[in-house]
């Protein structure tokens, strides 16, 4: 099993500002292409090769066991409703994050999505290197009674994906407008908490997600680049 980094660089624009996963009317022209992006922007990938991070659980831990129960007791406990509810999330665009108060003018200024498509890079090569380091397998592929409920995620699964890149983004958006980071934040979390009842993570692979997400955001106000692109973007917010 390989991890496919174009997943999760869908994820981030789309999520943010375009589509995310398809089945937004925004078009898109990063999405299924290449990026012109090819070196980091505002935070290395390498940082993440030796920066310390928690691991997942080690098999037959106690641990291991408790993440595996809270899957297969949310798959118990379940609704159809849920069940739709964390497909849609897993699908969240643009309108999820900014609600009816979008701040971008629309059609999204060139710069937007240029900034977006340079820290998509840098989010989904770093994202990269810690599944790639710890290699854990999803939990329908590793436990026949987990069934996921909504449409399974290739790669490995710690952390989350769908939890770090929404982590990124609400502090991103945070950054562009400090006043709602709090409302942000909780979206991020429902994304979140949706690939643990949707089946297709375990609790510990979102809970690092969220680690992961807060210190990549460290390392991207250490960039003075991304604060400074961080200013022209305030300065783009439709008035």
């Amino acid at each position: 099993m390989t991890f496919k980094k174009k997943n999760l660089g869908s994820i981030l624009v789309l999520a943010l500002s375009l589509s995310a996963c398809g089945g937004n009317n925004l078009a898109s022209p990063v999405s299924r292409i290449l990026h012109k992006f090819q070196k980091p922007a505002y935070v290395s990938s390498e940082f993440f090769k030796s920066a310390p991070f928690p691991p997942p659980p080690a098999n037959g831990s106690e641990e291991q066991k408790a993440d595996i129960t809270a899957v297969l007791e949310l798959q118990r406990k379940r609704t159809e409703a849920d069940c739709d509810r964390a497909g849609a999330t897993a699908k969240a665009n643009y309108d999820f994050f900014w609600g009816d108060k979008n701040p971008f003018p629309v059609p999204l200024p060139d710069k937007v999505k240029d900034f977006f498509r340079r820290l998509d890079y840098d989010a989904g090569e770093s994202v990269n290197v810690m599944k790639n380091k710890f290699k854990r397998p999803r939990p329908y592929i590793a436990y026949m009674e987990a069934m996921p409920c909504i449409q399974k995620s290739g790669g490995y699964s710690y952390p989350s994906g769908h939890s770090s890149y929404s982590r990124i983004f609400a502090n991103v958006l945070g950054d562009i407008i400090p006043s709602r980071k709090e409302e942000f934040i909780r979206k991020a979390d429902g994304i979140a908490a949706d690939r643990v009842l949707g089946g297709v993570h375990y609790p510990a692979d979102v809970a690092a997600g969220k680690i992961f997400g807060d210190e990549f955001h460290a390392q991207l106000l250490k960039s003075p680049a991304y604060i400074q692109d961080i200013e022209k973007m305030k300065t783009l917010l439709a008035r």
